[in-house]
């Protein structure tokens, strides 16, 4: 029983000691607002790369057909065909492809390596 006494006394010593004096009145309010506000950006990031995902695809999905339909067209732009208008418009299309792709798969991974 003395023993269970002298436990719970170093117990209670421990956990005086443990309490922490705080510098502001406010601060454990603004530590948890900060914790609230990185959590809250974790889940919009998430989002926003699922819509960069989104997009992506809605974009090359335009850019294909685009890329099938535009030398098909008989309409000259400022006396330029559109079969001479393809080409340069589907290396840009290639160049934004490629580029974003690679975008969108680093920020994917700096995702995972996060969590």
């Amino acid at each position: 029983m003395k023993e269970i006494d002298t436990e719970d006394t170093f117990f209670k010593e421990i956990m005086s000691k443990s309490e922490l004096d705080v510098p502001f009145p406010d601060f454990e309010d603004k530590i948890m607002g900060l914790i609230e506000k990185r959590l809250s950006k974790k889940v919009s990031i998430a989002r926003d790369i699922k819509f960069s995902w989104i997009f992506f695809i809605l974009g090359s999905t335009f850019g294909i057909i685009v890329t099938i339909v535009l030398p098909k067209l008989q309409v000259s732009v400022w006396g330029i065909t559109m079969d001479k208008l393809a080409i340069p418009f589907l290396i840009v299309f290639s160049y934004l492809v490629m580029t974003q792709l690679d975008c969108l798969i680093d920020f994917y991974k700096i995702k995972k390596t996060k969590h």
